[in-house]
Parts: C-alpha cells; sequence; structure tokens
C-alpha cells in the first residue's frame, strides 16, 4: 500500500513506475497496488502534491508499505478557487503524458516499420509483455480519468442539494444512481439536475413499497 507519509491514510492514484521495464501501474482508491519487479528494480512512485520516492524491489515477492511526503512550497499569496476538473484533468495528463500519449501500434505502423526493421514489427504483431502492461496502465488512466469528470459532475454538494439527503443515505443514493461518463460527457446543467430528480423519484416509490407490508 502506498500511503500519506502524515496521516497513513492510503493514496488513490499513485503512479508506480518499473524504472527497468518502464511499466507502471497506479494506485486504488485504497491505495492499494500490485507490479511485477526483480530483485534490485527501481520502482517510482510520484503523484501531483507530493514529493517523488525510490524504492529498491526487494529480494523476495512481499507485501509493503511506501509513505510519500507532501511537498512543501513558499507562497507570496494565495488565491482561492472552486474545484476546476478540467484543470486537474491537464495536471494529471501532464504528470503522465507519456502514458496517456501512448498508441497502440497498428496495420499502418507495422507496414512503415516492417522493411527497415522487422523485428520491431514482429513486436506490433505478437504484443510483448512490457507492452500489454503500458497498454493496460494506458487505459487504466484513461478510466480514473473518466471517474474523476463523473466526480466533478455527479458532486455530493449538487446532489444533496437537490434531494436534501445526507450521508450515509446521500452515499447510497449516489451509488446506486451514478450515471455513466457518456451522458455526463453531453449532458447539460439543465439534463443532469432532470436525471437527478428523476432519479430521486424513483428512489422515494422504491422506498415506499418496501415499507408496504
Amino acid at each position: 500500500m502506498v500511503a500519506d507519509q502524515e496521516t497513513k491514510t492510503g493514496l488513490p492514484f499513485v503512479s508506480i513506475v518499473n524504472k527497468r521495464t518502464m511499466t507502471g501501474t497506479l494506485s486504488n482508491e485504497s491505495g492499494r497496488f500490485y507490479i511485477e519487479a526483480i530483485p534490485g528494480d527501481t520502482l517510482e512512485f510520484s503523484m501531483l502534491s507530493y514529493a517523488p520516492k525510490l524504492v529498491i524491489a526487494p529480494m523476495l515477492s512481499s507485501s509493503q508499505e511506501v509513505y510519500l511526503q507532501k511537498r512543501m512550497f513558499e507562497l507570496q499569496g494565495v488565491n482561492i478557487h472552486g474545484k476546476n476538473y478540467r484543470n486537474d484533468s491537464m495536471a494529471l495528463r501532464d504528470e503522465y503524458g507519456r502514458y496517456f500519449n501512448y498508441h497502440k501500434p497498428g496495420a499502418m505502423d507495422v507496414l512503415k516499420t516492417l522493411p527497415a526493421n522487422p523485428i520491431t514489427a514482429l513486436t506490433y504483431l505478437v504484443p510483448s509483455k512490457v507492452r500489454k502492461r503500458k497498454e493496460q496502465f494506458h487505459e487504466q488512466l484513461l478510466y480514473w480519468e473518466k471517474e474523476k469528470f463523473i466526480d466533478y459532475r455527479y458532486s455530493p454538494e449538487l446532489v444533496g442539494k437537490m434531494t436534501k439527503l445526507q450521508s450515509p443515505e446521500l452515499d447510497s443514493f449516489m451509488y446506486k444512481y451514478r450515471p455513466g461518463y457518456q451522458f455526463l460527457n453531453s449532458a447539460s446543467e439543465y439534463d443532469l439536475m432532470l436525471y437527478i430528480k428523476q432519479s430521486f423519484e424513483t428512489y422515494q416509490k422504491q422506498k415506499l413499497e418496501k415499507k408496504e407490508p
């Protein structure tokens, strides 16, 4: 598990990269992660607002806790802004740009590479473990970016304001009626509020039906 040095709580979305193989993964929502390495490999842990940390892979397969220290910044002044998903997303892409921009080789790549380097072209046709891991990491980054976008639009503040629910009932409602990325990516504010309103009406109706004998 990778966690905050001070609070000892797990950190989600931490980038863990094996410097030898240049493959990586992301920690899950509780800070848990799994990565393949051989003894002596250097693993780099990095996350926005935290100092990067290098860890040498142990001699035997094991579970290990890694703690990251928050970066200290000297501020001349402080400006308070509301959470901006677009800025957060751009910062994430800057941090992990080479993985976001990873291009899965296609037929044209094979044809272009074949005359000059047939061995490389063959690896495009028969994916290696390293390439598969890069593709998986790329997919993970895109998945978490979409999840953050959903959290940004479908926020507890908005849902709570419209439904008057409070935790833990609010959490249960939001989980049950969590909208998909495709819907939120094209939905207007009116569409989203209408969706929450209709979902809450369904939720109340089902709640009453359960109470009836």
